[in-house]
């Protein structure tokens, strides 16, 4: 392969990678402020604060693995935060609701989230964010078909 077209693959790789510890850094130091973690504070987030979310589709919605889902909500439950409740239909399924503190939370997250894209949109041209949201997608379709390619 080509060094140049090498050097510019690494770039990109190591842009994203350090963007990205960047910002999970920040969540997570925030989320640290009120003992808590930003994958708690992420799961929050994906739980619908009237209806509440069936576990099984939590998962796909965080793109997490089982095993970490199941730990975290745990957690998230002994905490006081949310709490389990049986479908009606298949007793097996389980619909995850938030508690109180769970939704003071949850709207604390949110707060944080929206502040921080708030911040981005301030700084960054529209048509610059355009730009990044189509050269990310495109990545992640091109990660996408590598991977698939296995």
């Amino acid at each position: 392969m080509d060094k140049k077209k090498t050097e510019k693959v690494e770039n990109v790789d190591l842009i994203l990678k350090s963007t990205w510890l960047a910002v999970s850094k920040m969540y997570s130091e925030m989320a640290q402020e009120y003992d808590s973690t930003a994958v708690q504070a992420l799961t929050l987030l994906k739980i619908d604060p009237k209806e509440g979310t069936r576990s099984t589709n939590l998962g796909p919605k965080m793109a997490i693995e089982p095993t970490s889902l199941t730990r975290i909500i745990k957690l998230l439950e002994d905490n006081g935060y949310i709490y389990k409740e049986k479908t009606t239909s298949d007793k097996r399924e389980v619909i995850i609701k938030l508690t109180d503190k769970g939704i003071n939370s949850r709207n604390l997250s949110k707060e944080v989230v929206v502040n921080f894209n708030k911040k981005v949109m301030e700084q960054i041209a529209p048509e610059k964010l355009e730009i990044f949201k189509e050269v990310m997608n495109n990545i992640l379709r091109i990660a996408t078909n590598l991977n698939n390619k296995k």
